[in-house]
């Protein structure tokens, strides 16, 4: 019988760690907290156009990738 946790196991099957799953999409409150700012503040980001914002039904929601580009490049 082979011993699937075994050294190998996860080098031979790409899928093995596949199931991960990320968080895509940040609500208002999730992406004021990344960005270590308030909601009202990133409410208004989003008027200025400083940030993309996603509107999915009634709420607003933001890509972890903007976020992230937003964060790095420090301009607010």
């Amino acid at each position: 019988m082979e011993n699937i946790f075994s050294k190998g196991a996860e080098d031979s099957d790409p899928r093995f760690f596949q199931n991960k799953i990320e968080c895509e999409w940040f609500s208002t409150r999730q992406a004021a907290k990344y960005l270590s700012i308030s909601e009202n503040a990133l409410r208004i980001m989003v008027y200025r156009g400083q940030i993309a914002s996603y509107k999915i039904g009634r709420r607003l929601r933001f890509k972890f990738s903007d976020c992230q580009k937003l964060f790095l490049k420090k301009e607010f």
